[in-house]
């Protein structure tokens, strides 16, 4: 049995509207009804073709009014999110056209992405478990807490979440330092630092730890790529949002800077893995 959600029907609006422009309802459900009958998703009906004078290849109303439903819905959740607009008004007197919607930059950036959005958080997972097998549960557990709250719409809730997830990441890859340490003063000191829980000063102990392997030319080029830079500026960013959607003073997290950061995390936590990965690998080696 089918369970129908915004989350389920958004990957399929998604691919419905890839490479359109500006529509009206009856496209929109046309396009969508299409990818629907290549799922095989039941109760997707064609019009005989003595009636195609309509011009209406599906029989719209033959589809589980549930389905109905849920194809509005997530119509309206195109306009509200801003993918979709208002057609413009012919002339400046006139109000814009209520029954024609053009697609907005923003929303041919998400129409035409194959990569999995926070909206669709099944996929998101699937997508995740892909390219992290051995997902830390704990990791796994406050990314779908962060799905969940960006869905409601809760972007400080999902800040704080996707920060617990980033901060469990950091310190599994610090942990796995340790023993590739082969100086006991520099285990000793990244030990006291995981102990006290000071985040900055780990988040620098690492990103040191790792750049000194490679100047000494231990840690291999293919694991060191990008994780000086790319990888500890995706930590760093995450923990200065998390940190400003708690902080009353600050307050600045937006649902944009929330989606790109989620949308991001599992590059920064695939590559983390890889270090990781690399580290358990070779102990005593650093």
């Amino acid at each position: 049995m089918t369970t129908y959600t915004l989350s389920w029907i958004l990957p399929f609006v998604r691919r419905a509207l890839k490479g359109v422009g500006n529509l009206e309802f009856r496209n929109y459900y046309q396009q969508l009804w299409t990818v629907f009958e290549k799922a095989k998703v039941p109760g997707i009906a064609r019009t005989p073709h003595d009636q195609l004078y309509t011009g209406q290849m599906f029989r719209y109303d033959d589809a589980p009014q549930e389905l109905r439903l849920l194809a509005t819905e997530a119509f309206f959740y195109l306009f509200h999110n801003g993918y979709i607009s208002l057609g413009p008004p012919d002339s400046a007197l006139n109000l814009p056209h209520f029954n024609r919607y053009y697609v907005t930059k923003k929303g041919l950036e998400w129409f035409n992405d194959s990569e999995p959005f926070p909206e669709e958080a099944t996929e998101y997972m699937d997508f995740l478990h892909q390219s992290i097998p051995n997902l830390d549960s704990v990791v796994e557990q406050y990314i779908v807490e962060a799905l969940t709250a960006f869905e409601r719409k809760a972007y400080f809730a999902a800040a704080v979440m996707l920060g617990a997830a980033s901060e469990k990441a950091l310190y599994l890859l610090a942990e796995s330092m340790l023993e590739a340490f082969a100086d006991p003063k520099k285990q000793q000191k990244l030990k006291s630092t995981l102990d006290r829980r000071r985040l900055l000063e780990l988040f620098e102990g690492v990103r040191d730890s790792i750049q000194d392997a490679y100047k000494a030319k231990i840690l291999p080029y293919p694991q060191f790529e990008g994780s000086d830079t790319h990888l500890m500026s995706m930590f760093e960013a995450i923990r200065v949002q998390r940190n400003d959607a708690v902080h009353p003073m600050n307050a600045a997290v937006s649902a944009d800077s929330v989606r790109h950061l989620i949308h991001a995390f599992p590059y920064l936590l695939s590559k983390s893995e890889e270090l990781r990965r690399w580290l358990i690998a070779n102990p005593k080696s650093i």
